[in-house]
C-alpha cells in the first residue's frame, strides 16, 4: 500500500535561523502592544480581530525575516537522504509549513528538493497545522491511515493525531523524539 510522509519545515527538515527579536519588535509597533506575540501565528490571529488586513501585514513582516533567514539555512543532517530513501520506496512526499510560500521554495530550491514534494502548502493557503494536514490528505487522496506526519513540534503530533495519520517527532530533546538521520531505518 502506498505512504504519504507529510513533512514539516524549520526545525524539521531545516534549521532557519530567523530573528525573532525583531520579528516581535515589528509585531509590536504593528499591533501596538507591548507584549510579546506568542505563540506567534494563534497571537496574530487573536490580536487582529479578524481584520484581514492586519493579517496580512503582520505575515508579510514575518515572511521577510524568513527570506532572510532562508540565506544562510542549515540543512538537518540526514534530509536530503530521507527523502531520497522515500522516493526510492515509492512513497508520496508532502511538506506543510507556517513559513510563507516565497520562503519556502527558495529554501526547497536551494536544497534542490522543490520538484520532491507531490503537495506543499504553507502558511499563506492556511496557517492551522491541522487544516493543512487534512488538506494535503484531501487534495492527494490518502486515507489518513496510510499518511505519516514528521515534525519536530508537540502541535505536530497532536494535529496528526487529530486528522487519524501517524507522527514522529523529530530533532527535539524528547525522549521519544528521533533524529531525522535515523528515520532511514524504520520508514
Amino acid at each position: 500500500m502506498r505512504k504519504c510522509i507529510i513533512f514539516d519545515l524549520d526545525g524539521t527538515l531545516v534549521k532557519l535561523p530567523i530573528r525573532y527579536d525583531i520579528v516581535q519588535k515589528k509585531l509590536k509597533e504593528l499591533f501596538k502592544t507591548e507584549s510579546d506575540l506568542s505563540p506567534l501565528i494563534p497571537s496574530i490571529i487573536k490580536k487582529s480581530n479578524g481584520n484581514s488586513s492586519m493579517i496580512n501585514n503582520a505575515f508579510e513582516l514575518i515572511c521577510a525575516e524568513e527570506l532572510i533567514a532562508s540565506e544562510s539555512l542549515e540543512e538537518i543532517e540526514g534530509a536530503t537522504q530521507l527523502i531520497e530513501h522515500l522516493l526510492a520506496k515509492n512513497c508520496t512526499i508532502s511538506l506543510v509549513t507556517l513559513q510563507c510560500r516565497k520562503s519556502t521554495e527558495t529554501i526547497l530550491r536551494k536544497l534542490d528538493l522543490f520538484d520532491k514534494f507531490s503537495s506543499i502548502i504553507t502558511r499563506d493557503e492556511n496557517h492551522d497545522r491541522l487544516t493543512q494536514i487534512k488538506k494535503t490528505n484531501e487534495l492527494l487522496g490518502f486515507d489518513p491511515g496510510n499518511v505519516i506526519v514528521i515534525g519536530d513540534r508537540i502541535n505536530d503530533i497532536n494535529c496528526a493525531t487529530k486528522a487519524g495519520c501517524t507522527s514522529i517527532l523529530v530533532n527535539g530533546t524528547d525522549i521519544a523524539s528521533k533524529k531525522l538521520s535515523e528515520l532511514k531505518n524504520i520508514l
